[in-house]
């Protein structure tokens, strides 16, 4: 199960507000390339829950080239929860059109003066003949996403300071 993890200098309340906020998703979509990024933000009896939906262009491997087309639409949910001073969250994201999926448990803890973000996700794919290798790629991918989406995070809480 591949994890990726960022320590922030910010509290857990202040990435919290960021990585939740609808308008932050789609600015931090568009900064990354990404296109026609849809967010919608919800809380109700104490459950923070996201939707987004966003066109992604990737460079396809060669095994992949004949079945996928590189331009892909994902849509991904979280549900968060506030546990103790920290922040819980799971998540799903679906690659529309290929059967995959990547289903996550996210966890936003205090540390020192800051706080520690941390994902641990599972990739499912539905391709038989090529699904490890495509589960494989699509975690490399996702950690690529990760780095570049924390990146910008940090770059903006920078700016919002």
């Amino acid at each position: 199960m591949p994890r990726f993890q960022h320590e922030y200098s910010q509290d857990a309340d202040t990435v919290f507000n960021l990585i939740t906020s609808s308008d932050e998703l789609i600015k931090r979509c568009e900064a990354l390339g990404e296109r026609n990024a849809k967010a919608e933000v919800s809380e109700s009896a104490g459950v923070t829950k996201t939707k987004m939906a966003r066109e992604v262009e990737q460079e396809l491997p060669g095994f992949a080239k004949k079945l996928f087309k590189p331009t892909n639409t994902l849509v991904e949910r979280e549900e968060w929860r506030s546990v103790d001073g920290r922040y819980e969250g799971k998540g799903q994201l679906k690659i529309v059109g290929t059967g995959a999926t990547i289903d996550s448990t996210i966890h936003l803890s205090p540390s020192g003066t800051g706080c520690i973000y941390a994902i641990d996700f599972q990739v499912t794919a539905k391709a038989p003949l090529i699904r490890r290798k495509l589960e494989s790629f699509i975690g490399d991918t996702a950690l690529d996403s990760l780095r570049a989406q924390h990146a910008y995070y940090v770059r903006r809480l920078a700016e919002l300071a």
